[in-house]
């Protein structure tokens, strides 16, 4: 009986990796790190069509906060002949003369920055209808312990020399609880760390090939420990592997702040 119940939960996982492999690449096609001598995150584009198209990039507002200085690097990939890819380093404007170019949400850790200028290379931008809202959230059944997929760039690692995101299995660690005004985030189950901020987390859509993008990464949450002893003593941070995301709604939200600045 043991036998047979592992060989039907590793079925399951199975079948869930296999057929993540569509809808995760159209994700990791439009996730690419953001970096700067004072911080690193990562970061994902999206195809705004208002008031005209123009790609807009989502990440947290921390990041671009601490990014000191008026650009920063956003890390492209430029297909080459043989069908691989070869890493770009673009420069992209985040102040103009001291004052953000980037939008914040009032009151969450999201930030959109429309992207004025052309980019030199193609690039796969996610359509802002797969962002998921309370409804669309509802409706694809899910719940704690389900499964859920993050990309991201942990410690500024990323998984091939032209600049490819790390991806991960994980799980909702606690309800992601609706309306998402009343619980604006909820934790997922990864090994979590410095450089995963910004990470898009997404599932796959019931009835089609196409990936539900239902958070964005925020942080994470430790175990503080203080240590006393005779002759010294230690603060120690225990990491829970517990990443903080927030509901997708929000860069919906911030992406019409983003529109309504203009």
């Amino acid at each position: 009986m043991k036998t047979l119940f592992l060989s039907l939960v590793l079925a399951v996982v199975l079948s869930q990796s296999a057929s993540a492999s569509n809808f995760a690449t159209q994700v990791t096609d439009a996730t690419f790190k953001l970096f700067h001598p004072d911080s690193t995150s990562t970061c994902f584009l999206l195809q705004c069509e208002k008031p005209e198209p123009q790609y807009c990039l989502v990440t947290t507002a921390h990041t671009l906060e601490r990014t000191k200085g008026d650009t920063t690097t956003l890390v492209l990939r430029k297909p080459t002949e043989n069908g691989g890819y070869e890493r770009l380093d673009l420069a992209i404007p985040i102040r103009d003369k001291g004052e953000s170019l980037w939008v914040r949400h009032p009151t969450q850790d999201v930030a959109v920055l429309r992207l004025s200028r052309p980019l030199p290379v193609p690039v796969s931008a996610l359509p802002v209808a797969w962002l998921a809202d309370d409804d669309r959230l509802n409706k694809s059944g899910v719940h704690i312990c389900s499964p859920l997929f993050v990309l991201t760039y942990p410690e500024r690692f990323e998984a091939s020399a032209s600049g490819f995101p790390v991806a991960r299995l994980g799980i909702f660690s606690s309800p992601p609880l609706l309306p998402s005004q009343q619980h604006p985030t909820f934790l997922a189950d990864f090994t979590t760390f410095s450089g995963d901020s910004g990470g898009p987390v997404f599932i796959a859509n019931e009835n089609d090939e196409t990936p539900l993008v239902v958070g964005i990464v925020l942080g994470r949450h430790f175990h503080d420990e203080q240590i006393h002893a005779e002759y010294e003593d230690r603060h120690i941070r225990h990491p829970l592997g517990l990443g903080i995301v927030l509901h997708a709604r929000y860069v919906h939200d911030t992406i019409d702040l983003a529109i309504d600045s203009r």
